[in-house]
């Protein structure tokens, strides 16, 4: 019989940590972008920019694995990576400190950290970054002790790889190019290397000719139409995402985020980033120490100024968990290195020393366990399920919102859901509108005019069948003049205006709705919170129009305690409490906004909304006049402040308001026929 070894034991503790993320793992698709990502790898897809060929590609290999449902199996793919992950990252902290210890108590101090393990419960693309980011480095010290030339192309081999998966990889450059051309500039600049590690990076980036090939074969899901040039170069390179969130903000808000990143990496290992500087501080390489700044630095220069992407929702910094936790087991590595070398310790303290330090790990595993535990969470499946439940065989349903498409995609591609309905989106990702009009020619205007054209045909083409919308802010929708949206339980129906007067049945659907991870007390992240706080919220509403106010509250209330950190949410419960004239709790719903504001152009308006009907047209002026400063180009703003200036009698200002309104959006029958009846038109 053989004896166990630590190499026994090292795969008995990967084997342990695989096992806690399959337990704490997600049971079906979860929320953001894994419902886009499970759909896109099962049909061998093209997701969000810049396509994600790699994960993809592997994706579709572990959707062949013979158990569950395809959301669980790209859940299970992102635990299976980060235990890898974790493993390349154990042998690199033996390579930076010897200390076997070490090594284990900053590999699994990085496994049970929130950020970490909670990229391991869900489809997501990150715990293949990290795989990627940790293989790199490993691959750049083993070429940094050798020096072989071979060593150096399999790691830009590698580093084109990576760029299949995420482009944040490019972020490590500035630490690579230190190290190298510190180490053997020769290995790099000399000319016939130089195309060598040209022709290894190019290679690996040939797998970006998947997006044209798989959207000339038709994939399910090909996002961007990638199969011309400008096409591909701007799915490719994050075109979209360049002009949303790169460089956005104000100088204050860059400060406010920097903080918020600084407390991000602190919330994952507080005390024991000491661990972490000491062992910094020991790293017999000053080059070695260089590199690490550099990762760390650039890793907060892309969080904060080249994707400014809410820190609840993606999982930034996991480069820099990563240098931490490899610095941290040096540090540990190197502290009992010198309790090991002092003659006054005796021997049972420095076990008591040892053991103490192994159960570091053991901490994050029991205080996390609870937040990171999303076993019982279908709420990404059930918002899918309950979306498609609502409309009836033939109906069309149009669709906007991530958290709403996404999950639909998936369950329409991955699960053939609800084939007998006709589904769209509104930003034509997937399920894209066709023209339906009789207009001939090329269009010239604006990509958002193009597509409220072809929703415009399709609403006038379709509307006998029945149309729905799956959106978060029905406000927001540009509708012909002659129909308007109404609540339809968890989406709302198109209907014509007329008919809106006459009494209009609403059926209870509540009862079919599934809502186990709805009714559980499960920890949720922000995204969830937000879709459990949304699913409340429209229950609410629905028991409002039924006339039971107090029913209703309550499901208001406990909407605005699950999101309690949607400020949107907020805005939402307190215009609804205001049209019951629950002014009362409508204002402390209007506080939590302000707390966490992210357009103070919207608080101000519904600020403005809550004294004109409250009946202080005076305060309600002032507010509306703020709004519209903030948000110039928005109808509904100027419109409310008209009605207020004519409530209070000032009918020349609201002329010109109601005027303003009209110039930015002219489909506004009910304000037109308000000011013919009062004579306002000119």
């Amino acid at each position: 019989m053989k004896p166990f070894t630590l190499k026994s034991f090292t795969v008995l503790t990967a084997s342990g940590v695989f096992l806690v993320y399959i337990l704490t793992t997600s049971p079906s698709v979860y929320l953001g972008d894994s419902g886009e990502l499970s759909a896109a790898a099962f049909s061998l897809g093209i997701a969000h920019n810049s396509g994600y060929p790699i994960y993809a590609l592997l994706g579709k290999f572990f959707c062949l694995i013979p158990i569950g449902s395809i959301g669980f199996k790209l859940n299970l793919m992102s635990g299976f990576l980060a235990v890898v992950t974790l493993w390349f990252i154990y042998s690199l902290i033996l390579k930076v400190s010897s200390s076997k210890l070490g090594a284990f108590v900053g590999t699994l101090v990085l496994a049970f950290t929130p950020l970490f393990w909670f990229q391991t419960v869900s489809a997501e693309v990150y715990t293949l970054h990290a795989f990627f980011v940790a293989v790199l480095i490993r691959v750049l010290w083993w070429w940094d002790e050798r020096r072989e030339f071979f060593i150096l192309a399999l790691f830009v081999f590698i580093t084109g790889l990576s760029f299949g998966n995420h482009l944040q990889t490019v972020m490590l450059a500035p630490g690579v190019l230190w190290l190298i051309l510190s180490g053997d500039r020769k290995a790099v600049l000399e000319w016939k290397h130089f195309l060598i590690l040209g022709l290894f990076f190019v290679i690996p980036l040939l797998v970006y000719v998947y997006l044209p090939i798989r959207t000339d074969a038709g994939a399910a899901i090909h996002w961007g139409d990638p199969n011309t040039w400008s096409r591909f170069w701007a799915h490719v390179s994050g075109e979209v995402h360049r002009r949303l969130y790169v460089f956005n903000k104000t100088p204050w808000e860059y400060l406010l985020r920097t903080k918020e990143a600084l407390l991000l990496v602190w919330s994952q290992f507080g005390v024991l980033v000491l661990f972490s500087v000491w062992g910094w501080l020991k790293l017999r390489s000053w080059r070695w120490r260089v590199f690490w700044v550099l990762v760390i630095v650039f890793d907060f220069f892309y969080t904060v100024f080249l994707n400014t992407i809410s820190l609840k929702v993606t999982a930034f910094m996991l480069p820099t968990c990563i240098v931490l936790a490899v610095l941290m087991g040096a540090g540990i590595g190197a502290i009992l290195e010198v309790v090991g070398s002092w003659g006054r310790i005796g021997g049972s303290v420095r076990v008591v020393i040892k053991v103490g330090c192994a159960l570091i790990p053991a901490i994050g595993l029991v205080s996390n366990y609870a937040l990171c535990d999303q076993s019982r969470n279908y709420t990404g499946y059930e918002q899918c399920i309950n979306i498609l439940r609502t409309a009836q065989s033939g109906n069309v349903v149009i669709l906007q919102e991530d958290n709403i498409l996404f999950p639909v995609i998936y369950g329409r591609i991955a699960e053939r859901m609800r084939e007998d309905l006709t589904l769209y989106d509104r930003q034509n990702i997937v399920f894209k509108m066709p023209y339906l009009g009789e207009r001939k020619g090329s269009y010239h205007g604006s990509g958002r005019g193009f597509g409220n054209l072809l929703e415009r045909e399709v609403v006038k083409h379709s509307i006998s069948q029945g149309i729905y919308y799956g959106v978060f802010d029905p406000f927001s929708i540009d509708l012909p003049e002659e129909y308007v949206l109404v609540p339809y339980c968890l989406i709302y129906e198109l209907v014509r205006r007329e008919n809106v007067q006459k009494p209009h049945r609403i059926p209870n659907l509540w009862k079919y709705y599934s809502t186990e991870s709805f009714n559980d007390n499960l920890e949720r992240d922000l995204q969830n919170r937000q879709i459990c706080g949304y699913f409340y919220f429209r229950r609410g509403q629905y028991i409002f129009l039924t006339g039971n106010k107090e029913l209703g509250l309550k499901d208001m209330k406990k909407a605005s305690q699950i999101a309690y950190d949607d400020y949107g949410r907020h805005l939402f419960i307190a215009f609804a409490l205001i049209d019951e004239g629950l002014f009362s709790e409508a204002r402390g719903e209007l506080e939590k906004a302000i707390t966490r504001q992210a357009d103070p152009g919207a608080v101000n308006n519904i600020w403005g909304y809550y004294y004109y009907k409250m009946g202080d047209y005076q305060k309600a002026i002032t507010l509306f006049r703020k709004a519209t400063a903030l948000r110039p180009g928005n109808s509904m703003y100027y419109k409310n402040l008209g009605l207020a200036l004519w409530s209070a009698g000032d009918k020349k200002h609201a002329e010109k308001a109601f005027q303003k309104s009209l110039e930015i959006h002219k489909d506004q029958p009910e304000t037109i026929k308000f000011m013919r009846e009062h004579g306002l038109m000119p």
